[in-house]
């Protein structure tokens, strides 16, 4: 059996490649496929912000970087398939860049923010979206679930409505 998150770790960067980084996305990746089933493996890759306004240009027809982007490679998917055929159900992108810059904004760790976008790339796999409100706060509320189960403290700032 394939393993359910697959990670591509930048070469250049030593301190992603530390066990540390790679064993939290793992297990916090799986914590979230538990509860948000995929079949197939999701490859994780963390790249840099050229790369993600290349695929954002491409794929939405949006200029500019963005921290995080889900391509589904299920959908369209033939209903009866071999299920001893290995397969890849999605890839989420990440920019080390945006998250860097994003974890400093809210006083977290690089690898808590790489998490955090990591569990909103899976959200966006699982069928989730952020167009309403409401889904919005469900999607916010889902990360801060994972990233609070897995010990990383909800460092979201406070809006003027949730005071």
């Amino acid at each position: 059996m394939a393993e359910p998150i697959h990670l591509h770790l930048p070469d250049d960067r030593p301190d992603l490649t530390a066990t540390c980084v790679s064993e939290y996305l793992d297990v916090l990746g799986r914590s979230v496929l538990d509860a948000h089933p995929l079949t197939g493996t999701i490859e994780i890759v963390l790249t840099n912000d050229e790369e993600l306004e290349r695929l954002n240009s491409s794929f939405r027809g949006v200029s500019g970087p963005t921290d995080v982007l889900s391509f589904s490679l299920q959908e369209g998917q033939p209903l009866v398939v071999d299920e001893s055929e290995e397969r890849t159900a999605g890839e989420i992108y990440i920019s080390v860049e945006r998250a860097m810059e994003q974890a400093a904004a809210l006083n977290v760790t690089l690898r808590e923010e790489l998490g955090r976008l990591m569990v909103h790339g899976l959200l966006h796999l699982a069928g989730y979206d952020h167009d309403t409100e409401e889904t919005l706060r469900f999607m916010e509320g889902e990360t801060e679930h994972f990233l609070q189960r897995h010990d990383v403290p909800d460092t979201r700032p406070v809006t003027s409505d949730e005071r």
